[in-house]
């Protein structure tokens, strides 16, 4: 589903302050609330009912330091692989656009209908990859099969499906599609080899346009890395545990050393909201690939990517071409995300571009 971004005014302090939209605010408010809650419950025994419970704070310093380093630890190590991710992303939108632009110049030269249906067919391919990579990151949280993203006349048939001995429910078996449509998209590639339709091409050339799709599986391989690489569990184990012990075992040092009951209440639930955010912004990295506020939209950006390579084909062969090439999309694609609403937001487009090109303005 389309997802709402995170917007924030950065100059304004306020703003960045009090934005619930996007924050880790209602996730950790209700253990500050609690932390809090503990700290007048042994201020008021200590002060009311002369119980003292609280306890020493030097040994409580030394786990700080270990609590601090461990969360700063996960924090910065799962914001390097979000970064990364993104990086990965961007490097398949950017390879599905480079790899038709690259067919279309070096092939422009052949305008018969065989050679424009063969790189409609070449660009379809290409599309249908990027959906069902998309889709292969999405299953974590939607659970929908890869496979299943695709329908119709692919080249990916139901036979090699059926050969894999899977049903595309887990995990591994979607990270397979996309390295088996990849092999359909070379071989369409070189389907012109087989026929004479395009007047050859310099085998340079053609290992030009091929080393985009290595590239889009190597960036597709680091995305597989990166999802089903989690951060090792003995870490995450050792941060929760330090870090819930050090969080609620911290008002009975702060009522031990200061006095001042409001000054209590103030820092443990603001020493809360600190180590117990950076934990909940560590968990919101480590999965962008989803619908929540702050995740990745690679559905929009691949949308984008659609749109850009179904003008390439308009400006190579032609708004017919490039319409059949939009009708074979959807008909292929039929679940929604990367191509909701292509129809009308890419014949907008493909009209003006008309109009520019007539004019000779492009």
């Amino acid at each position: 589903k389309p997802i709402r971004r995170v917007h924030f005014d950065g100059s304004s302090h306020i703003s960045v302050i009090f934005q619930i939209y996007g924050s880790v605010w209602p996730k950790v408010l209700p253990y500050c609330l609690f932390n809090s809650l503990l700290s007048a419950i042994i201020v008021w025994l200590k002060f009311e009912k002369g119980i003292d419970i609280t306890i020493k704070g030097e040994g409580h310093n030394f786990m700080g330091i270990l609590v601090s380093f461990l969360v700063v630890t996960r924090v910065k190590t799962t914001y390097a692989k979000f970064m990364q991710a993104r990086g990965y992303l961007e490097d398949t939108y950017r390879l599905s656009r480079q790899l038709v632009q690259d067919m279309c110049t070096l092939t422009k030269q052949n305008m018969s209908d065989e050679a424009k249906k063969w790189r409609r067919d070449v660009a379809l391919q290409t599309l249908v990859l990027l959906r069902i990579t998309m889709a292969a990151t999405e299953f974590s949280n939607s659970q929908k099969s890869a496979l299943d993203s695709a329908v119709g006349r692919t080249s990916l048939s139901k036979s090699i499906i059926r050969w894999s001995g899977k049903k595309g429910d887990d995990s591994t078996t979607n990270f397979r599609a996309p390295l088996l449509l990849a092999y359909a998209l070379r071989t369409e590639i070189l389907k012109k080899k087989n026929e004479s339709f395009i007047k050859a091409i310099n085998p340079v050339e053609e290992l030009f346009i091929l080393r985009n799709v290595d590239a889009f599986i190597s960036a597709f391989s680091g995305l597989d890395q990166l999802i089903n690489t989690p951060m090792p569990f003995p870490i995450v184990q050792m941060s929760r545990t330090f870090l819930v012990i050090y969080i609620f075992s911290l008002p009975f040092v702060l009522v031990e050393s200061i006095q001042h009951p409001i000054a209590v209440l103030f820092l443990s639930f603001f020493l809360a909201y600190g180590f117990l955010g950076l934990e909940a912004v560590a968990l919101e990295l480590s999965d962008p690939f989803g619908d929540d506020p702050n995740d990745f939209d690679q559905n929009g950006m691949a949308k984008v990517a659609i749109e850009d390579v179904c003008f390439t084909i308009y400006r190579c062969d032609g708004l017919e071409s490039a319409r059949d090439l939009r009708t074979m999309l959807a008909e292929k694609l039929e679940q929604e995300g990367a191509v909701n609403n292509i129809q009308t937001g890419l014949e907008m487009e493909m009209g003006l571009a008309r109009d520019l090109f007539m004019e000779d303005k492009i």
